[in-house]
């Protein structure tokens, strides 16, 4: 028996012939079980499983919520003009605790919306997997 590093070194062809020297009796029926495997293996490989009905309706529903979230965050025309310096510490924190606030509300806003539409969009999902169905 030799070591494993030595056997990690061997090239196929010297496998091959350790095997074939080597009294090693083969279990009654591998033949066949190797045969039925890699046919089993080949029909699973050429059949494509059915796709299930609108597999990107979720990915669309989450895009299009995050999008209206996005839109909520955007400021609108009516706002008051952005200032970038501060000369209180205390003040530019009490400024980014409101902004920090207003970006909660409105995420939780769009969060609630992106819940209804998922339940919406499940009940869709159920019609029409009772559709394909029959």
């Amino acid at each position: 028996m030799k070591r494993l590093e030595d056997i990690e070194m061997m090239d196929a062809e010297q496998l091959e012939e350790a095997a074939l020297r080597e009294d090693i009796k083969v279990p009654a029926g591998l033949e066949e079980r190797i045969k039925t495997s890699l046919t089993a293996a080949t029909i699973a490989k050429e059949t494509q499983p059915l796709k299930k009905p609108a597999r990107w309706l979720p990915a669309a529903t989450l895009a299009a919520a995050a999008a209206a979230t996005a839109l909520l965050v955007i400021p609108g025309s009516g706002e008051p003009e952005l200032r970038d310096t501060f000369d209180d510490p205390y003040l530019a924190y009490a400024q980014v605790e409101q902004v920090f606030q207003t970006i909660s509300d409105k995420m939780s806003v769009g969060m609630d919306k992106a819940v209804e539409a998922r339940a919406a969009m499940g009940r869709q999902i159920d019609i029409m997997n009772k559709i394909t169905e029959r």
